[in-house]
């Protein structure tokens, strides 16, 4: 039986700095989307680069990934993985979590004429692994990060929280 669900893991360069407000204007936006279209997610950001996995139904995934891939807050989209899986998400309780963390934690720097080493599939699928497991302690733990979850925040307070930072 095909799977209706499919993963996703993306990676792109964000057009503005780090910290910058930009990135709740992004999650403010995929908050409600993904809400509303049974998709879950998250999306980290490094000093210089995005990664977001995404999970959701195969054609709610397909329109939102062409609306990302033209998205003038970032370029260089490059998908490191799309794949059917089951319907369980590795993300529950995130209609789309936001960290950061340091390139160097997971091998993903760029190079000093900004080139990104190629992902193979089984790279991606680690990548994918490890950011459920972040997601899972930072629902739980909370984030250093100010434009992130808050321990046991849900969805609803946490836009509430990011509407009021812009």
């Amino acid at each position: 039986m095909v799977s209706s669900f499919r993963q996703v893991l993306y990676r792109s360069i964000p057009r503005h700095p780090d910290f910058d407000p930009g990135d709740v204007a992004i999650l403010r936006t995929a908050l409600r989307f993904n809400a509303s279209h049974g998709i879950t997610g998250y999306l980290v950001r490094t000093a210089d680069q995005f990664l977001q996995a995404l999970h959701g139904p195969s054609d709610c995934l397909t329109a939102l990934l062409g609306r990302i891939a033209v998205d003038d807050r970032h370029y260089g989209f490059d998908l490191l993985l799309d794949e059917p899986c089951p319907d369980e998400t590795p993300f529950p309780g995130w209609a789309l979590g936001y960290d950061h963390f340091f390139a160097v934690e997971h091998g993903l720097e760029r190079a000093a004429d900004g080139s990104r080493a190629p992902l193979s599939p089984d790279r991606a699928r680690d990548l994918l692994s490890s950011m459920a497991h972040a997601a899972a302690a930072t629902l739980r733990f909370g984030s250093g990060f100010p434009q992130a979850r808050l321990p046991g925040e849900g969805d609803e307070t946490y836009l509430a929280r990011l509407d009021g930072m812009v």
